[in-house]
This record gives C-alpha cells, sequence and structure tokens, in this order.
C-alpha cells in the first residue's frame, strides 16, 4: 500500500471500549496531524469502517461481545478494507499475544501503554507501508489454536442461541398476552376502570408482582393491582438456565407515562428476576408503559368525548325544557331537576336575589334535604358565606371538601345533611347578578373542568330563559296593571260620591297587589287631623275601631310619613321602626305599604295596606301601580270635593231664590193685608160692637143667644186674623242689642208658664252656661221663640216632653225647641215656612207664624232648621250669629 502524506490529514479510526484510552489517543494523534475517528465496540467499529474508509485501524483486542480476533477477520472480508491495515493495540503482555493478533489478520502489534512520543512515528510507519507477519514455522501452532478458540466461541454462541430462541419464544407469549390484555382497553368508559382492567392482565402477563399507576392528569386516578402468587414463573428468564431461583431479587421500577411530550402519571412496577435480567426487562416494562399511557390517554379522551356529547345534549335538553314555559318559577325547577342529573348530585338549589340588596330568596330546590333553611339568607359581599364569596368575585366556586374552607357558615346545617362537596355557579343578566346555583354532593367529588363548563353552560342556558321568562311575566304584570288602572279609572269616573270611589279605589288597590286588608283616609276641612272613610276586609272585631280612629295631623310619625313623595313599604313590618305607631299596632301584621294621597304638592289623605298572613316581596311595578291607583283616587276625591261644593251652593242658591220669592211673597201680601184691614176693620167693630151689645141683653139659655154667641166668636177670629195680618205688614224699625239667649229665654217660659201652658207637659231646660252674646232685636227674637214653643204646645196636647236647650256650635249660638210629638210628614217639611200653609184645623191657625218667624231670624243673619220623624217628635233649631267678647247691653228682656 503506498504511503499517505500527513499534510492531507489522514484519517485513522480507533475501536476501544475504553474512553481514556480514546481519549488519550486522540489528544496525541490531532496533536500530530491526524484525523481521528472513534468507535466503542467491535460492531459499532465495523460500520464506522464501511462508512468511513480510514487510511488506518487501530484495533482493541478485549472487546465486549465480539472480540478483536473476530473484527479482524471481519473487516478483511470486505474488499474495500481488505488492504486497510489493522494495527492491534491490546494491554495482553502474555507471552505469544502477538502472534495470534498477526495470525487473526492484523498487520501490526502495539502494546499498552502506549509511549507517546513514539506513537505519532509508529503510527506515520504503518501508514508508509510497515507490515509485520508471523514467521511460517510459528503460524501453523498459533493458527490451530485461534481455530480451537473459534470452534468453542462457536459452540457458546449455539448454546446463546438456544437460550435466546427460549426467550423469545416466552417474550412472544407474553406479547400475546399483552395483545390481548390491551385489545379492548379503549371501550372502556372510564379512566380507573380501564385501568383496574388492564392492570390486572398486565400484571399476569409479565409476572410482576404489582402494577401501581398514578395519574395527574386526570388528577386523582390511582390504580393498584398485585401479581397472581402460584407456579408461573416470575420472570421471562425462568428455566433459560440463569441462576437458580433462590438468588432472584426484586426489583422496583418507575416508569413516566407520557403521551406526546405530555406526562399524564407514573407507573410503578415490582418485579422479582434473576441477576442481569433487568436491563431486558425494563425494556419490556417501557413499552408496557407506553401503552398504558396510550390507553390512558385514549380512556381520557373518550370520556371528554363522551362528557361533551352529554353537555351537548344536556345544552339541547335545558333549551327544549327551559323554552317549554315562561313561568320563570317553572323554568328554575326544571332547571335544578336538569343540573341534578347530569351532574348527578344529590341536591341542587337555586337562590334568587331579592330587591332588597344583599339578600337571596330559595326559589327552587331539587332533591330533598333533611333539615329545610330560610326561605331567604344574607348574601353579603364577604369571603366567609359560600354565597357572599361568589356574590363578591362573581365567579364560579368548587369546593371538593366543603367543610375543610375556613369559616364556612352553617356548618352545623352541612354536617347534619352530610354535604362534602359544593359547587356553586352565579347567574348574571346583562353583567348583573341576579342568582346562585349550588351543587351539593354528600360522598367527595372532585369536579373536572369538564364538569364546571357543563354547568356554566346550563346557567348561561338557564340564564337567557330566565330573562325570557321574566320579560314576559313582566309584560303580563304591567298588562294587569293597565286593566287595573283603566278599571280604577272607569270606577272612579262612574260616581261623585266620595266615600264610594274611596271604597272603589281601595278594593281595586288591596286586590291588585294580593294584600289581606286595607283601608283609605282623608284629610279634614280643617286640615288638622286624617279621617277614615273606608276599609276592606277589616276584620269585625276592629272596624268599629277604625272607623273611629282618627289620625292628628301634628302627629310626628304622621309627619315624618307626610314628608315622603312617594310609597312607605317594608316586606318586614314588624320589625321596620318606621311603622312603630299605635295606630299599626292594632292589627297584627307581616308587610304594611304606606300609599300618599298627593294633590297639587299637597297630602289630602293616604292608603293604608297590610299582608296579614305571609310577608310580601314588593316590586317595582307594584309600587308604580299603587302611584297610579293613588293618583287616580286623589283626582277622583277632588273632582267629588269640588261636586260636593258645586252642589251646595247650587242649594245655597236655591235657597235664597225661595227666600226672595218668599220676601216677594210676604212684601205682597204684607201691601195686601194692610189694605183689606183698613177695609175689613170698620164693619168688624160694628159687628162684634152689636153682637157684644146683644148678647148681654140675652140671657144664656134664651133663644138666639147661640147664634150671638157664635157671632161673637167667628168675630173675634176675623178680628185676630186682621191683628196678624196687620202686625204681619207693620214695617216696625229694627232696634239690635247684645243679649244673652239664656236670659231672654228663661223670662219667656216663665211668661207661658205662668199661663198654664205647660200643666199637662213635662218641660226640660237645658242652658249651656257662659253662652257668647248675640246682636238681636228681642221683642222680635221673644215673638219667634213664643211662635216655636205655642206650636210644640199645640201638638202636646195630649201631653209629652219639650225640651228647650241653648247651645254654641262653632261661630253660632243655637236654640232648640224639641218636642216628643206626632212630628211632621215628609211631604210637609218644605212647605212649613210658606205663608197661610198650616197643619191645624182651619178654626185653630192663620199659617203665618212660622214664616214671619224665619224673616225675623234671617234678618238677624240666622236660620231655622228643622228635624222631624214622624210618630217621634220635631225639632226647629234657631241659628244666630256669636259676639264673642260682646259685652250685654242692659235692657228689658
Amino acid at each position: 500500500m503506498p504511503g499517505r502524506a500527513l499534510n492531507k490529514k489522514p484519517k485513522i479510526l480507533y475501536i476501544e471500549d475504553n474512553p481514556e484510552n480514546r481519549m488519550l489517543v486522540r489528544a496525541v494523534l490531532e496533536a500530530a496531524g491526524y484525523d481521528l475517528v472513534e468507535a466503542e465496540d467491535g460492531l459499532a467499529g465495523i460500520e464506522a469502517a464501511i462508512r468511513e474508509e480510514p487510511a488506518l485501524i487501530l484495533l482493541d483486542i478485549n472487546l465486549p461481545g465480539v472480540d478483536g480476533y473476530e473484527i479482524v477477520a471481519i473487516l478483511k472480508s470486505f474488499p474495500n478494507l481488505a488492504s486497510t491495515p489493522v494495527i492491534a493495540v491490546t494491554a495482553y503482555a502474555m507471552q505469544g499475544d502477538r502472534q495470534r493478533t498477526l495470525v487473526a489478520g492484523c498487520d501490526g502489534y502495539l502494546q499498552k501503554p502506549i509511549n507517546v512520543d513514539a506513537f505519532p512515528r509508529q503510527v506515520a510507519e504503518f501508514l508508509g507501508g510497515k507490515r509485520e507477519r508471523v514467521e511460517g514455522r510459528e503460524e501453523g501452532v498459533y493458527l490451530r489454536e485461534l481455530n480451537q478458540r473459534l470452534v468453542y466461541r462457536l459452540l457458546n454462541q449455539v448454546e446463546e442461541l438456544k437460550r435466546l430462541n427460549q426467550h423469545f419464544v416466552r417474550r412472544a407469549s407474553q406479547l400475546a398476552d399483552l395483545h390481548r390484555a390491551v385489545q379492548d382497553i379503549t371501550s372502556e368508559p372510564g379512566v380507573a376502570e380501564m385501568l383496574e382492567r388492564l392492570l390486572r392482565g398486565l400484571a399476569q402477563a409479565i409476572g410482576t408482582t404489582s402494577l401501581r399507576v398514578e395519574l395527574t392528569d386526570p388528577p386523582g386516578v390511582r390504580v393498584v393491582v398485585r401479581g397472581e402468587t402460584g407456579t408461573q414463573p416470575r420472570s421471562v428468564l425462568a428455566g433459560a438456565g440463569v441462576e437458580p431461583a433462590d438468588e432472584w431479587t426484586e426489583v422496583e421500577w418507575t416508569l413516566p407515562l407520557t403521551v406526546r411530550g405530555r406526562e399524564l402519571g407514573t407507573m410503578v412496577a415490582r418485579h422479582v428476576m434473576p441477576p442481569g435480567a433487568k436491563a431486558d426487562e425494563e425494556q419490556l416494562l417501557k413499552i408496557v408503559a407506553d401503552r398504558v399511557a396510550i390507553a390512558v390517554e385514549n380512556a381520557r379522551l373518550y370520556e371528554r368525548v363522551m362528557r361533551r356529547a352529554a353537555a351537548q345534549e344536556s345544552l339541547v335538553e335545558a333549551g327544549r325544557l327551559l323554552t317549554g314555559t315562561l313561568q320563570v318559577s317553572e323554568v328554575l325547577h326544571r332547571l335544578s331537576e336538569l343540573v341534578r342529573t347530569r351532574l348527578s348530585a344529590d341536591v341542587v338549589r337555586i337562590l334568587i336575589a331579592e330587591d332588597t340588596p344583599g339578600r337571596l330568596r330559595l326559589e327552587a330546590q331539587a332533591g330533598a334535604t333533611r333539615v329545610p333553611t330560610q326561605s331567604t339568607q344574607p348574601a353579603a359581599d364577604d369571603d366567609e358565606g359560600l354565597a357572599g364569596w361568589i356574590v363578591k368575585h362573581r365567579t364560579t366556586l368548587a369546593l371538593s371538601d366543603v367543610l375543610s374552607r375556613p369559616g364556612v357558615k352553617d356548618r352545623d346545617w352541612l354536617k347534619s345533611e352530610g354535604f362534602a362537596s359544593f359547587l356553586g355557579l352565579p347567574f348574571f343578566l346583562e353583567n348583573q347578578l341576579v342568582g346562585i346555583l349550588t351543587v351539593w354532593y354528600r360522598t367527595p367529588h372532585s369536579f373536572a373542568p369538564d364538569e364546571i363548563a357543563l354547568g356554566e353552560a346550563l346557567a348561561t342556558s338557564a340564564t337567557a330563559a330566565i330573562r325570557n321568562a321574566r320579560l314576559y311575566e313582566e309584560t303580563q304584570e304591567r298588562l294587569r296593571h293597565t286593566e287595573t288602572l283603566l278599571a280604577v279609572s272607569q270606577d272612579t269616573s262612574s260616581t261623585l260620591e266620595l266615600t264610594e270611589v274611596l271604597r272603589r279605589t281601595t278594593r281595586a288597590m288591596v286586590r291588585a297587589l294580593g294584600a289581606d286588608t286595607g283601608g283609605a283616609w282623608l284629610q279634614s276641612p280643617g286640615k288638622d287631623r286624617f279621617v277614615p272613610m273606608v276599609g276592606y276586609h277589616v276584620p269585625k272585631g276592629l272596624l268599629e275601631v277604625f272607623a273611629k280612629t282618627e289620625i292628628a295631623t301634628a302627629d310626628l310619625k304622621v309627619e315624618e310619613w307626610g314628608t315622603h313623595e312617594r310609597t312607605i313599604y317594608a316586606s318586614d313590618s314588624e320589625t321596620d321602626p318606621r311603622f312603630a305607631h299605635p295606630i299599626t299596632r292594632l292589627l297584627a301584621h307581616k308587610s304594611l305599604l304606606i300609599q300618599p294621597m298627593r294633590w297639587k304638592g299637597a297630602t289630602i289623605g293616604g292608603f293604608a295596606i297590610a299582608w296579614l298572613k305571609d310577608q310580601h316581596r314588593f316590586t317595582t311595578d307594584e309600587l308604580r301601580l299603587a302611584e297610579g291607583i293613588a293618583l287616580q283616587a286623589a283626582v277622583a276625591a277632588e273632582n267629588s270635593r269640588l261636586y260636593e261644593g258645586v252642589r251646595r251652593q247650587m242649594t245655597e242658591l236655591k235657597q235664597t231664590q225661595a227666600q226672595l220669592i218668599q220676601s216677594t211673597k210676604l212684601a205682597a201680601i204684607g201691601e195686601l193685608a194692610a189694605n183689606i184691614a183698613h177695609e175689613i176693620n170698620n164693619p168688624l167693630t160694628s159687628v162684634l160692637g152689636f153682637a157684644s151689645y146683644l148678647a148681654e141683653r140675652v140671657p144664656p139659655g134664651a133663644p138666639m143667644r147661640e147664634e150671638l154667641d157664635l157671632i161673637q166668636e167667628e168675630a173675634g177670629r176675623a178680628r185676630d186674623i186682621v191683628r196678624d195680618l196687620l202686625h204681619f205688614s207693620r214695617q216696625r224699625e229694627f232696634v239690635p242689642q247684645m243679649t244673652d239667649l239664656n236670659v231672654v229665654l228663661e223670662g219667656l217660659l216663665a211668661m207661658v208658664r205662668r199661663q198654664g201652658a205647660f200643666d199637662a207637659i213635662t218641660l226640660v231646660e237645658e242652658y249651656t252656661p257662659g253662652l257668647p252674646p248675640v246682636e238681636v232685636d228681642v221683642p222680635r227674637i221673644k215673638q219667634v221663640f213664643l211662635n216655636l214653643i205655642n206650636n210644640a204646645v199645640y201638638v202636646l196636647k195630649d201631653g209629652g216632653t219639650l225640651t228647650v236647650r241653648s247651645s254654641v256650635v262653632g261661630d253660632t249660638v243655637q236654640v232648640a225647641v224639641i218636642d216628643s210629638g206626632p212630628g211632621i210628614a215628609a211631604e210637609h217639611l218644605d212647605r212649613i215656612f210658606e205663608p197661610f200653609f198650616t197643619t191645624k184645623p182651619d178654626v185653630s191657625g192663620t199659617g203665618l207664624g212660622l214664616s214671619v218667624s224665619l224673616g225675623i231670624v234671617q234678618n238677624h243673619g240666622g236660620t231655622i232648621e228643622v228635624k222631624s220623624e214622624p210618630g217621634r217628635g220635631s225639632t226647629f233649631i234657631v241659628k244666630l250669629p256669636a259676639r264673642p267678647g260682646a259685652v250685654v247691653t242692659p235692657g228689658d228682656e
């Protein structure tokens, strides 16, 4: 072989299993300008030689597996390597080692340790063509020795092949068992169930003492399987000519379970095996671990797919159930049942936020609880309560061990129910929290992300359904309220009677709000008190009490209520200090509403509505409805008052017109009476005088005496009529003076009593002491009272009671003349003050007394009122303006 120039960096292959020797040779040869290729065993050296085609091969003889004698023979068998020099570099120092290597095919021999200084030169010599050979007479001896060595090695390899064949047969059986164990694992619905089945088959197939799998994805899964004990081999090498079983040991492997670089957990295997078999078994366990990891991933993906399918089915079912009704309560009940079924929970509860801040109300529940809790509970935004935490953080809360949470509230209730795990999901409507969905488990439960996502999706679907149902209910409620307001408007416009208006509006408000009872008050004309007007469904025992209970406007609590222009209400009115008033304590109540009745910025009355059995949750629409009804009532009440005012004015106008007509009649009659009296008085004087003269000359019982007496009687009656006519028509001067009517009445009654007029009747005199003076013409007022007393005495001719009573009412002094006679017929009441109208017999009255008396009283700025009930008597009341503080004028009273 021709030499190679060093300046072309010859390539040298060094086959050596000792890394220190390789490092030393590399350092020496590279310093000398060579390119070094390394191989750490014989097979790798053969591969490198074929690939690199080096200029020189340095070969260590004592190599693991295939030794240097066999490698040099293999290298020389390749045509392209036949001429490449192979130099043996060995530490063998026994006699004949050099000859053996040269006979085996090496072209040179270098003994270890190498001489660092001489080694580059020695390599250059072999590259330059140097070759070493064994003398012919020695070659045969070493060749036979080498052949014998090869025969022994061949026999050992045959035995190894037999052992390997047995190993491969057993391994094939194991692989078949492994195949049977894993062929249907992906059909298992659960990871834990799949692992339980898979590991049992794997442990039996590979003969492990135990297999344990602990997963981190999904978390919390741990499965342990013990190997079966018996006569089965504990290793694949059993019976293959290895060490006795007594020398076998138990080995533990911890192998990661990874899929696509993502770690799912670990597999721990314990195996009893002979010495030297660990590497072989570990390789098999790695394969098993990979199959277990794939199985876990498949099962996990299967579970995820099934959960997603169930979630989709749940959402479809939720859409079907929740859109099948527009009642909020029914929507919530359906949702709670659906969540309980889909999440396999024990109890599901839905809490809805009340209008009162910080309060949640139990609206629906699926699943039974042993001990009921309050229908409402606080939801303050703190971290102590579960609901409070959700309200504050506005996010889902999942607790596998709810009792281990520090500061959790209602711990006694949780223990009594046996609840272990909790899931809370908030409801949002337009970013406003409207409720919480709570899911309870009595056995410990780990919440998977898919479960939480399903719960949140169901909550979102339910939120949309709740919004639609609420919109429908609000629309229906507003329609009902509009119909109520329309009905109230029709009811109030169909009557102008104030009491009936308030009765109808009170009834409408109680019914519309679902209350138990209610009442209405109006401000008195003097604006100093509120007077009860009507009540609706007031308990019978309290009806009379409320009817008589007036509320002073100066009352502090009433003043407080009056400052509110809007409704005052309380769901828990028993504990609300705003309703701490004696009138509210008359009736036990749960909820109260006071609706002011306002007109032109002032409170003219109000409604009080009460719930007696259950507390009532007020809504904004209800409050608006109450305000609308109160406004209708205020308008109707004002219309009624205006109508009453107009009607009163019309009555007064009619009375004024009647008085004017009466005055006109009296003036005409007076003028006529004056003329007639003058014409009649002269002949009447002659008739009466001659009749008296003749009667004195005709003794009683004589013929014509009866006729003369009759002439005198009738002439006397005619004289009285003429005198009354003259008195009626005479325009006497009006002389008023301050007078005490008590004194006038006492004197007048004393005069009548002396005439014996009260002998057959009972006279009752009732004088109010300290009566204020009145300004009257005393003779004329005496004539009025005398006329009334004479009329009363006339109707009491068969006995009875006559009562004369003086009193002060407001700014008037009143004198009542009351008799217990037969009374006045209803059809005569409107005519008794007409001139010449009388119910007395023709021979007894002129019909001018009451008309004259009314004229006198009206001239004094007063009036006469009459009340009469047939069979029970009559009452005439003379009302005269009082003059408080005036001084009584002395005179002839």
